[in-house]
């Protein structure tokens, strides 16, 4: 059977931070919570697991802690009906500090949840209310606790760099404190001003100063010697993990395997063919025909080996030129010969002669942007 993995995405959170762009919504009523779970399972309903076997699922949002745990119960019982779930399989769900509590923890752990996610993004209380958040970093530090009492042995936690008004020292002091706390895994992500949200409308109105590139990076690359130092192998661009707790879920992204998405919004890439669901929220809550499906394409064979080298690179090892021929027939140099040479002549790509592995070098990573072009 082939392994397939499953997310879930819950669109709700407390408050809408300054620099989000997900599809979430802020200040809904509980009572639309059991109204779109309800959606959910419907949708969940109309999909074919014949075939596959699911050893990932991964409940992300928005913040799906928000949900009591009775609707996790109905959704994973709806999943385990409909697909077959390897025993074992990787369940992961993202939460926010101040929406977690010891009994909703208790029973995230009996429904077999065994990965949770933290948003904690910074450890500084000043910044994390300027960026919106709900938490102080004692709610994290509460929640992370409660976690591990409460048996989760494989925790990730997500951090943020690059904020306006952030040093270089809050940034590693805040990473230096949530390696104490010896998590399983974490991911580190730079700020990225995304169009319609209110940070970008500050950066235009002029009351805000994006992060210059120099300290940018410094901050990224002190933060990855930090983590390697500390025994964190780097592994994805933005992730890191003790050995063996590489977010199973998300290496599928990395490294095209099969997903499928359920949930408002949710994106899938199965066969070969990308799909995603419905956007707007009252037309997927009112949806009862299983038509939540909005927008299908079919990779042609050029769109398949963009998209494996695209997602492949951002993995630190790079992509095995020998599975790439095994998956296409066709060797990745005689594709991409003077597109790999000028980048390696600009020292942004290598090819270890050992493994034969192509990948970014720590110039590269930095533009990493300006080499996937070549290849898209």
């Amino acid at each position: 059977m082939r392994q397939l993995g499953l997310y879930v995405h819950i669109p709700f959170c407390v408050k809408k931070c300054r620099y989000c762009d997900f599809l979430s919504f802020a200040g809904i009523d509980n009572s639309v919570y059991s109204t779109y779970v309800k959606a959910l399972l419907r949708d969940i309903s109309h999909r074919n697991g014949s075939g596959f076997s699911v050893d990932s699922i991964f409940f992300g949002g928005g913040t799906p802690s928000l949900l009591e745990p009775i609707d996790l119960e109905y959704i994973l019982a709806k999943i385990y009906q409909q697909f077959s779930v390897t025993p074992g399989a990787e369940i992961s769900l993202e939460a926010n500090p101040k929406t977690l509590s010891k009994s909703k923890l208790i029973a995230y752990r009996n429904l077999g949840i065994n990965r949770i996610s933290i948003g904690a993004q910074s450890m500084d209380d000043k910044l994390l209310d300027y960026i919106g958040r709900v938490h102080n970093s004692a709610d994290f530090l509460e929640n992370y606790r409660d976690a591990r009492a409460c048996g989760f042995k494989n925790i990730n936690v997500d951090l943020m760099f690059a904020l306006p008004g952030q040093t270089k020292t809050q940034w590693l002091n805040t990473l230096k404190q949530v390696i104490d706390l010896e998590p399983e895994h974490i991911s580190f992500y730079s700020l990225q001003l995304e169009k319609g949200t209110p940070f970008y409308q500050m950066f235009e109105a002029g009351t805000l100063k994006e992060m210059d590139d120099e300290t940018d990076r410094q901050m990224y690359w002190e933060g990855v010697y930090l983590l390697e130092k500390c025994g964190y192998f780097h592994y994805e661009i933005s992730n890191a993990a003790k050995f063996g707790y590489k977010c199973r879920h998300n290496l599928k992204y990395w490294s095209m395997e099969e997903y499928l998405g359920l949930g408002l919004g949710a994106h899938s890439y199965v066969d070969g063919k990308r799909f995603s669901n419905e956007t707007d929220l009252d037309t997927y809550i009112q949806s009862g025909d299983g038509s939540f499906i909005v927008w299908k394409h079919t990779n042609t064979y050029q769109d398949e080996i963009s998209e494996f080298i695209f997602t492949g690179l951002r993995k630190i090892e790079g992509i095995s030129l020998k599975k790439f021929e095994q998956k296409f027939g066709i060797s990745l140099i005689d594709i991409y010969k003077n597109e790999v040479n000028k980048h390696i002549q600009k020292g942004l790509l290598e090819i270890d002669p050992t493994d034969h592995q192509l990948r970014f070098t720590r110039k590269g990573i930095d533009l990493s942007n300006t080499v996937l072009i070549d290849f898209v």
